[in-house]
């Protein structure tokens, strides 16, 4: 064997839960898995004294935007933005430190919320962006990115786009105020980065990954980058994997706004599962509404406060069938970002029908997020195997916002996910960074507890808690099960890939409210240490 770490708390997270203190690694895969001490070890190359530390399967986050957030490492993150003032004050001073740069250089911002200002409780409009500049564009987005203000300069650019005229209908002109695909039309207006520019940002965001323990991802790449230009954004993945640079295990979230260019990617010969282990193609990504806080996920019934607005449908019917249709013929798995009740029974209703039309594919389609859940919906997902993909994290952010959005009673109907693993729906758990933090520990306290990091109360409709099995299995086994990767990872069996998380401590004797506080030791991918905590 090459390496054999021992002494330490291995939880295979198997079928039968088996525990062991040993594990021994093989090139890239688990060879052994054992009790036995340092005196009767096998033989190895490397002997690695885990000191009483905990392993797990390599933690998974199951959808994020890896190049999103690499982009806006070197933007302006606008997350703890508290004031329009604050912003317009911080937007002029990052202007005057672009006075050398060339007068297209947008100055790109990301993270503003507008339910925490104190000053004006209101989206950014065309007008505060004015104030900061009147000559270089202006990007600021929404937490939620599915809402965008820019600055005269930025809009003249958008409407003279000769694509702007199919989402007149999403751009508030006279605010300035983009919504859902209009917000990525700012992308078509910028310089779009070269391939070596996107290796770049891949190799500063997956050593961040690793400190997390995170060993593979799902990323939503291709609407994340100026250009949009997926053909760039394959070929960075693939030569960094052909280099052997990526210590993060890459699955493609291939995302479309539009039918012929989903056309175009299917009519190339894609196809779901092409790749290798470090960089493949996963799910065709759709989108069939916007987000709770900007009002824009679809309902079945208006907004509190509202006797019209029920959010925004993205696709009708029709077109969201065609779609669906479309990719599932074609063998392509199939994840739709659905926030509100309406918007994803319709999803559910086209999976159903694409069933009905071409059989049971077992192509292991999915709904992302699922924030408000028409009670049947969970039992009718099990029937179908359709999978979740939820983002806990996200409960400590809107549990306090909820009830305001849409009342008591449809706020019970939350964040569903023990109703959702009871009836035994698959749930794969992620971040959806860098909307939030991709931490995979404050993930599994928050699906615990319930409680924002900091709280120790019954916590948000404790009814829905998981236990911390549960929570882990959601950024491992179920991760793996939903990229068809179930006999490759996620648990730590012989013959698997090794991939493995150390923590500090033992996750399943922790204090659930201080599961956050364990830190990473080590993360290891394919038998490397491609992260170790540095001595303290």
């Amino acid at each position: 064997m090459d390496k054999v770490f021992y002494n330490g708390k291995i939880y295979s997270m198997d079928s039968s839960d088996n525990v062991y203190s040993a594990i021994g690694i093989s090139g890239d895969r688990i060879s052994f898995l054992g009790n036995a001490d340092d005196g009767s070890l096998p033989e190895a190359g490397q002997y690695i004294d885990l000191k009483g530390m905990t392993v797990l399967p390599g933690f998974t986050d199951s959808h994020l935007h890896m190049l999103n957030y690499g982009f806006l490492e070197k933007s302006y993150k606008m997350y703890d933005a508290d004031s329009v003032s604050g912003i317009i004050e911080e937007g002029r001073r990052r202007i005057r430190d672009m006075k050398d740069r060339p007068p297209e250089k947008w100055l790109y911002g990301r993270g503003w919320n507008n339910d925490n200002f104190t000053d004006y409780r209101r989206f950014l409009t065309r007008n505060d962006l004015d104030m900061i500049s009147q000559d270089r564009p202006v990007l600021f987005i929404r937490v939620c990115g599915h809402v965008a203000a820019v600055n005269s300069k930025a809009l003249e650019m958008v409407m003279n786009l000769p694509e702007t005229g199919s989402y007149i209908h999403q751009i508030d002109e006279k605010n300035g105020i983009l919504t859902e695909a209009a917000v990525k039309l700012c992308y078509n207006a910028m310089q779009e980065p070269e391939v070596d520019d996107i290796k770049e940002m891949i190799l500063a965001v997956q050593p961040l990954y690793n400190q997390a323990g995170i060993t593979a991802v799902e990323s939503d790449n291709f609407l994340s980058l100026p250009g949009r230009n997926r053909h760039r954004i394959m070929q960075a993945y693939r030569e960094l994997s052909e280099e052997g640079r990526l210590t993060v295990r890459v699955r493609e979230q291939a995302s479309f706004t539009d039918f012929e260019d989903m056309k175009d990617f299917i009519d190339s010969g894609i196809r779901t599962g092409d790749g290798d282990s470090y960089y493949s193609i996963g799910p065709v990504k759709l989108y069939q509404d916007g987000s709770l806080g900007a009002r824009t996920a679809l309902m079945k019934e208006p907004y509190k406060g509202s006797s019209q607005n029920c959010g925004t449908m993205v696709h009708d019917r029709e077109e969201l069938q065609r779609m669906v249709n479309y990719a599932y013929e074609h063998d392509m798995q199939i994840i739709v970002h659905a926030i509100g009740d309406r918007a994803s029974l319709m999803v559910f209703d086209a999976y159903e029908k694409a069933i009905e039309i071409y059989g049971d594919r077992h192509l292991r389609l999915a709904i992302n997020h699922l924030q408000i859940t028409d009670p049947a919906l969970p039992g009718r997902m099990a029937a179908k195997n359709i999978l979740a993909y939820i983002q806990p994290v996200f409960v400590a952010s809107d549990k306090n916002m909820v009830e305001g959005c849409v009342g008591t009673k449809r706020a019970e109907r939350s964040y569903m996910w023990r109703t959702f693993e009871d009836v035994g729906v698959v749930c794969c758990g992620g971040s959806d960074s860098p909307v939030e933090n991709f931490n995979i520990l404050e993930n599994i306290q928050i699906a615990v507890t319930r409680d924002s990091i900091g709280e120790k109360t019954d916590g948000w409709m404790p009814w829905q808690k998981l236990t911390v099995r549960q929570a882990v299995k959601l950024f491992t086994g179920n991760c793996a099960y939903g990229a068809f990767a179930e006999n490759e990872r996620g648990t730590l069996e012989k013959g698997k890939l090794a991939d493995m998380t150390v923590l500090s401590r033992d996750i399943f004797e922790t204090d659930c409210h201080e599961i956050a506080d364990i830190a990473v030791e080590a993360a290891v991918t394919g038998g490397k240490i491609v992260y170790k905590r540095e001595e303290r």
